[in-house]
């Protein structure tokens, strides 16, 4: 299993699969033709990336990227004979009127492939399973999550981490200071930093834990809806939930960024078993895989963080996708804002209330389902669902609305 500088991941907002990855892949595609005489690059955008490419500013990430450069975007909304809904063509027509086509899959999270290609990235895990680090947990005789991946991953993962975090900390901070329109049609509020404020004003303590985990995921996903730079946890759309649970720990219980990093890095492990063996792509498997991804991976930080078993962190994770299975990927008009942005809030809490369980009620009756069987139903749903509820805003609150 890859490194977890493979999932986590900073680049401009507002969707990991639709402008990081075709950022990255832009990128990429200049360096293999630097030093020719390239004329002119045509891109072709084919299934999601093409069916919300202007509300994702896909074009827009796209030119950018091959500044100063000539460049023209296309947009071909078919899945015909495609392997995956997120499919481009980069072309370099040169100026001797030659030219090179290349085909890429953004994958997810920002990852992306060349068709026909294996996904390289460093292997640095002998296992891909939650059952599969218990096992070696027991061979190695640790007790202790976090010294896998301190053993395993790179050296200087934990530096990675807290800066990735730190990062992501910032993001909120930023956001809660900022008041205005969102861009796009649909004309939507920034509103965390009222929510946030209004927290302030709640004596109830669970209600005002509510609020302000409300706020901080607002803050995040309005940051993303307005193309600021993020960091996956695991995407973009879902970037909200781990940051908002996470900096509430840090504000509100004052937990040192020691700490904190470790968790977030735990959880970052947790969810590299779904991208690995499912997918964190809305375009192939709803957002279950994105927003169920990012509970998992929030509930998991937090149970290490409060010093919660191996076993309770499982529980927490498994609970936190189960009761997200079949959750579709319908965002209107193709922006990152409705349903996305309270998406992040209801699911920061419920990854909270996942730990929570897993804290007080997983210690009465073992599971039945195991992480790996959630994440496995997952994939099958996903699979069943069909196009139009999978990042196409073809269905769903995308065809009610509009």
């Amino acid at each position: 299993m890859k490194s977890l500088k493979e999932l986590l991941i900073s680049g401009p907002g507002p969707s990991s699969s639709h402008t990081i990855g075709p950022f990255r892949i832009c990128k990429h595609f200049m360096e293999e033709n630097q030093g020719k005489e390239v004329n002119e690059y045509v891109i072709t955008l084919y299934g999601s990336l093409a069916l919300t490419g202007k509300g994702h500013s896909t074009d827009e990430i796209i030119l950018d990227a091959f500044k100063p450069n000539k460049c023209t975007v296309l947009f071909q909304p078919s899945f015909n004979g495609l392997r995956h809904p997120n499919t481009m063509d980069c072309k370099a027509i040169y100026k001797d009127g030659s030219s090179l086509t290349r085909r890429f899959l953004s994958v997810g999270g920002g990852a992306y492939v060349e068709e026909g290609e294996a996904y390289k990235g460093n292997n640095c895990y002998p296992f891909s399973t939650f059952d599969g680090l218990k096992s070696f947990m027991k061979h190695s005789q640790i007790d202790d999550i976090y010294e896998v991946i301190k053993m395993l991953d790179s050296e200087d993962i934990f530096e990675y981490g807290k800066k990735m975090l730190k990062q992501s900390f910032k993001t909120v901070e930023d956001s809660l200071q900022k008041e205005g329109i969102l861009p796009g049609p649909l004309q939507l509020d920034r509103v965390a930093k009222k929510v946030y404020l209004s927290s302030k004003r709640i004596s109830d303590k669970a209600e005002r834990r509510t609020l302000m985990l409300t706020a901080y995921a607002y803050a995040t996903s309005e940051a993303n809806a307005n193309h600021e730079m993020m960091v996956t946890a695991p995407t973009c759309g879902a970037a909200g939930v781990v940051p908002s649970c996470l900096y509430y720990e840090y504000k509100n219980h004052h937990a040192t960024m020691e700490q904190l990093v470790k968790a977030y890095l735990v959880g970052a492990l947790i969810c590299n078993f779904i991208k690995e063996n499912a997918s964190v792509s809305g375009a192939l498997l709803g957002c279950q895989a994105e927003i169920g991804s990012a509970a998992s991976f929030a509930a998991a930080s937090l149970s290490y963080l409060h010093a919660l078993s191996v076993f309770q962190i499982e529980y927490a994770s498994e609970v936190a996708m189960e009761h997200f299975l079949g959750l579709t990927c319908d965002p209107v008009d193709g922006y990152v804002q409705i349903p996305c942005i309270e998406r992040n809030a209801i699911a920061s809490i419920h990854a909270y209330t996942s730990y929570l369980f897993a804290q007080d009620i997983a210690l009465f009756r073992r599971n039945k389902v195991s992480f790996d069987n959630v994440i496995q139903a997952m994939k099958e749903t996903g699979k069943v669902l069909p196009v139009e509820l999978k990042e196409t805003s073809l269905g769903g609150l995308a065809k009610i609305i509009c």
